[in-house]
């Protein structure tokens, strides 16, 4: 179906302005929004179920138009209204956000040896940059644990340029992920600053390891330090310096974990 829409007070209008700025619409409605050329093309190569498609009125017709059964043809005002980024942007999507169930948990973890558990974290760019340096990396999937933020907001798909749509992620609370770990056999360490840490350089992980960071404003919380998890630190050098950005932590880790099993 191809509609053209002109007013900004049209109820589809309103409903994907709700998608773009409230979580809880997002949720409920099992949705999210991808803007871009680029990252629609690369959502619909990843496999996600594609919905409809925004497409600024007047434009050549678009290759990723071929992906979409429904597409609507935006007035300047209404996609000024729908598209983050409108001056640069001529396309704007809605997709399925991928279901967790318990069979894709089973599937993730049963096939993994590597993962990034991230408690408590706030911010969209920390959480892109870990899935795209993860995803570069092999690490095989990021786990969030109690976080305060929704892994499918309009900015955490843009920071993540992509690597939202192909690297596994799991969602759950503390007590939740810390089961999935303990059932399908994953060693734990931790990341915490102390002084009976374990040098990241001299560290031996098993097989199966999932590497636990916190945000970095507080750490990690006790659901993680009273544990008994094997405790790494990043080596440092200068005074200063006493800790890292998490996405920048995840990265030095990720990689060496790589550098690790190609060893």
């Amino acid at each position: 179906m191809n509609a053209p829409i002109s007013s900004t007070s049209n109820p589809k209008v309103k409903d994907l302005v709700q998608l773009l700025t409230k979580s809880r619409h997002r949720r409920q409605s099992g949705r999210m929004v991808v803007e871009g050329e680029r990252e629609i093309a690369r959502a619909l190569r990843s496999g996600l179920e594609p919905l409809d498609l925004w497409v600024r009125d007047g434009v050549e017709p678009l290759e990723i138009e071929r992906g979409f059964k429904t597409i609507y043809f935006a007035s300047g005002p209404v996609f000024d209204k729908v598209a983050y980024r409108s001056a640069t942007e001529l396309a704007v999507a809605t997709f399925v956000i991928p279901e967790q169930n318990a069979a894709f948990v089973q599937h993730v973890l049963s096939n993994a040896s590597r993962l990034l558990v991230l408690e408590g974290l706030e911010k969209p760019g920390n959480l892109g940059a870990v899935l795209r340096s993860s995803l570069a990396s092999g690490i095989d999937a990021v786990l969030l644990a109690d976080a305060a933020l929704d892994p499918y907001s309009p900015n955490v798909v843009r920071n993540a340029t992509g690597a939202l749509f192909e690297q596994h992620l799991l969602v759950g609370t503390n007590a939740e992920v810390q089961g999935w770990l303990k059932d399908y056999g994953f060693e734990v360490a931790i990341t915490h600053m102390h002084t009976d840490a374990v040098s990241l350089y001299d560290w031996k992980p098993a097989d199966k390891v999932a590497v636990v960071l916190g945000e970095e404003a507080r750490g990690l919380s006790n659901d993680w330090l009273d544990q008994g998890y094997e405790n790494l630190v990043v080596p440092m050098h200068g005074d200063v310096v006493d800790s890292l950005n998490v996405s920048v932590a995840a990265a030095v880790i990720s990689y060496h974990l790589d550098y690790l099993k190609r060893s």
